[in-house]
């Protein structure tokens, strides 16, 4: 059994449906629901389901979200390491418009990694370190990610990250981010983050532009599933339709599929076609029932 850190946020991910039209003051009837996310938290829950020994690493605040969020972690029989803060936990309001999407996030808790928490004994038979995107572009995680990504390198382990939105990646600047990487990292973007970082809107120059530089990866591509690469191998898996729903989460559940198979078997094909199918699986349990 492969052994994972992940790195990275917590939050309680809240997805309701924006009303074409709601006066100030109104109320509307709809669907709301509540789950535990977080990018980092997708990541670990899911690679853990696939059968990876997960070891994870956030902070989350002293309320009742906090709680929710290492009970989620303890339900998924992952080796906890979450810090607690005088702070709120970390909430994302995720609104869903028809087939767009935009989401307002509060960072609260997650800022509040330090790094003399991070034990070297935690990378001591691990295999993989899995960083969060938000936490490569938090300068408050800085201290925390620097050191881990140190630890990774020492005991000679694979990384990962999964790409925050492109917005924020192009906010921050694109090679100021692509500096942050470890050369040989292994990169989870989804279309759009692929184009900003690639330099192209096509999905294979993509890959092949990003394949130059990281060992190992793959584009997801919403509906159309994902191109993966490793070295020189390709491999474009397909994805089963579903119902339009709101795509938080997809692709962290996509890169924590795809990295525990990876580590399992090696088999570039058969890693890509377990994360789509985690991925669909992620949001099947979102469809709206009403």
């Amino acid at each position: 059994m492969s052994r994972i850190v992940v790195l990275g946020d917590l939050n309680l991910d809240v997805h309701a449906r924006q009303p074409s039209s709601l006066e100030p003051g109104d109320e509307a009837r709809d669907v709301v629901r509540a789950v535990a996310g977080g990018s980092a938290g997708t990541f670990a829950r899911v690679a853990a389901a696939c059968g990876a020994s997960v070891s994870f690493v956030g902070c989350v605040g002293n309320d009742l979200v906090g709680d929710l969020l290492v009970r989620s972690l303890e339900d998924a029989g992952i080796d906890i390491h979450v810090q607690r803060a005088d702070r709120p936990s970390g909430v994302i309001l995720a609104l869903e418009r028809g087939d767009e999407r935009s989401m307002v996030c509060s960072r609260g808790a997650n800022d509040g990694i330090r790094a003399d928490r991070i034990r070297e004994s935690l990378f001591g038979g691990a295999d993989h370190l899995h960083i969060s995107g938000y936490a490569l572009l938090s300068e408050a995680q800085r201290p925390a990610v620097d050191l881990a990504l140190a630890m990774a390198s020492s005991a000679r382990i694979s990384v990962s990250v999964d790409p925050p939105p492109a917005n924020l990646i192009r906010a921050r600047g694109a090679e100021r981010f692509l500096d942050r990487l470890p050369d040989d990292a292994w990169l989870f973007p989804n279309r759009t983050e692929g184009e900003l970082l690639a330099g192209s809107a096509d999905p294979e120059e993509i890959v092949d532009g990003l394949a130059e530089r990281f060992a190992i990866g793959a584009v997801t591509l919403g509906p159309d599933g994902a191109i993966a690469w490793a070295g020189s191998a390709r491999h474009t898996a397909s994805i089963e339709p579903i119902a339009a729903v709101d795509p938080t989460g997809a692709g962290d559940a996509f890169a924590g599929a795809f990295v525990a198979s990876y580590l399992g078997r090696a088999d570039l094909g058969s890693a890509a076609e377990t994360a789509c199918a985690a991925a669909r699986d992620h949001l099947t349990r979102r469809v709206p029932s009403s």
